[in-house]
């Protein structure tokens, strides 16, 4: 899949938002400076934020519908009470929490003396949604000392979500969880993905690392971005949310489920990545020895003939085949295990073995030639493709125990992170074939570094790689320098007026925190 010939898509249109009032951008290497303090989560999709400066907060609920409310608490214990759940709905402890600024009292306002405002507190406008509005604020509340978060419920459900307790001139949030908030500050609500999904498989891919940091983290209160994803489009008939013509675009789709599924054991999302994998039985090239085609039928969707069997394709349909093996029913385990090792095969055995060169790096693609394939651009190659051929073999490790399949992914991390990778410099992960990067013909690469400390990761997890270092995963972290939390292409620079942040970019970013941790 050489990135100089997917011309398909357009820029990523928007620049990752930044909310008002975030606090200055953290790196590796400069500390953050106090300004106004920004505490989110997140509830449904729906946004609760405490902005807190000048002795006083407010709170604030976006992307809200009519009926959802928000307001201040203030504590008496010292923050002891928990932040209410997303799962559990609990609401506060009767005598901990002072409700400062109440939504409206008939969904709010339990009937127990004990959760009432006090006589002693001032009841501000209240923070509820109003008709055809999405958004509801408390307004400035002055206060003096003392805890405070920011409450919300949504109208249609019976959950309470808070943020953390916070105290005036505390340090600032979590490093990771503010670049998620900027990855989710350029969602489109209205589409259920990334930026009205100007690159399908790059939303996907950004799902995916939402999926990755909570599974790490165990923070589950973006949980209703899944869902909401998958409501959208054609999800539920296709397992993706609108075609494309592309095979490899719809195997990320499989992966995000998979990960989805594997999070929340929810069979919805097992039965997308299912309907996304059987749906290519069809799609093996004659030509190319039994490789799965990049573009659907053999032609693209710009009506060209194509002929075209990459890397990419492939390593993601072993990956995905592999995966589901051990995921399915036990009458349907053996014929995704037959899939992968067909798959696996092709690449040892067959017309895929030419894409696996001398330098133990994988290369993007083959072409037709006559009734054989051949390597085209030979000396073009991407850290993302070795990256899901690692996480193929990791993936079939798992499912068969086969340790000669962690011997091969460890030569292909090997020969892309030593001395002779083509993709370091100084240490930190580059893309040197990207010659439109960065910049707004980009597009593609923005995502693969992403990729492959994802898989990279997954190597590591393995407990049996003798190549991967939790040692390189630290550099590529300690690189990133953002400006506002949110984070550009190049790795070990400040981005600047030709580096623009976008959702890509930003997902990349967000999969090297996850997998240094």
């Amino acid at each position: 899949m050489a990135e100089n010939r997917r011309v398909r898509w357009g820029v990523a249109g928007c620049v990752v938002a930044v909310a008002g009032g975030v606090l200055t951008a953290s790196d590796a290497i400069t500390p953050e400076p106090i300004g106004p303090a920004v505490l989110q989560v997140r509830q449904w999709s729906r946004v609760i934020t405490l902005t807190s400066s000048g002795g006083g907060a407010t709170a604030t609920l976006e992307h809200g519908q009519q009926g959802d409310s928000v307001w201040l608490e203030r504590s008496t214990d010292g923050g002891a009470s928990p932040a209410e759940s997303a799962d559990t709905g609990a609401e506060s402890g009767p005598d901990t929490a002072e409700r400062l600024v109440p939504g409206t009292a008939e969904r709010l306002v339990p009937d127990t003396a004990e959760h009432l405002v006090p006589d002693t507190a001032e009841r501000l406008v209240p923070g509820t949604v109003a008709a055809q509005q999405t958004v509801a604020h408390t307004g400035f509340r002055p206060y003096a000392g003392g805890m405070l978060r920011a409450c919300g419920k949504p109208g249609d459900r019976d959950a309470i979500r808070c943020t953390r307790w916070f105290a005036e001139g505390e340090a600032a949030a979590d490093r990771r969880q503010r670049a998620v908030e900027r990855l989710l500050d350029s969602y489109d609500h209205a589409a259920g993905r990334w930026e009205n999904g100007t690159s399908i498989w790059q939303s996907a891919n950004a799902l995916t690392a939402l999926i990755d940091y909570m599974a790490r983290t165990g923070d589950r209160q973006y949980l209703g971005y899944i869902d909401e994803t998958y409501e959208h489009g054609m999800v539920a008939q296709t397992g993706v949310p609108r075609q494309t013509g592309y095979n490899d675009d719809e195997l990320w789709w499989a992966l995000a489920w998979i990960d989805a599924f594997d999070l929340t054991a929810d069979q919805r999302y097992l039965q997308a990545a299912r309907i996304i994998v059987d749906g290519l039985d069809d799609q093996h090239a004659a030509f190319c020895d039994g490789g799965i085609a990049w573009a659907r039928m053999g032609v693209d969707p710009q009506s060209r003939p194509w002929t075209q069997v990459n890397a990419i394709t492939n390593a993601l349909y072993l990956t995905a085949t592999a995966q589901l093996s051990t995921r399915v029913d036990s009458v349907s385990r053996p014929a995704y295990s037959a899939r992968a090792l067909r798959t696996r095969e092709w690449f040892t055995d067959r017309a895929g073995r030419a894409l696996l060169d001398p330098s133990g790096l994988i290369n993007d693609h083959l072409d037709q030639y006559g009734d054989t394939c051949v390597p085209a651009d030979a000396e073009t190659r991407w850290t993302y493709v070795q990256g899901a051929m690692i996480s193929g073999l990791v993936a079939e490790y798992r499912a068969t125990r086969q340790a000669g399949l962690l011997t091969v992914a460890d030569s292909i991390a090997a020969a892309a992170t030593g001395p002779r990778s083509p993709f370091l410099r100084d240490g930190v992960l580059s893309e040197p074939a990207a010659t439109n990067c960065p910049g707004p013909e980009c597009k593609d690469a923005e995502t693969f570094k992403g990729v492959f400390v994802r898989s990279y990761r997954d190597l590591l997890d393995t407990g049996r790689s003798k190549v991967a270092t939790e040692e390189f995963l630290s550099r590529q972290v300690n690189s990133l320098i953002g400006k506002s939390d949110a984070y550009g292409f190049r790795w070990g620079a400040v981005p600047d007026s030709n580096d623009r942040p976008n959702y890509a970019t930003q997902a990349a970013a967000l999969d090297a925190l996850n997998a240094a941790d």
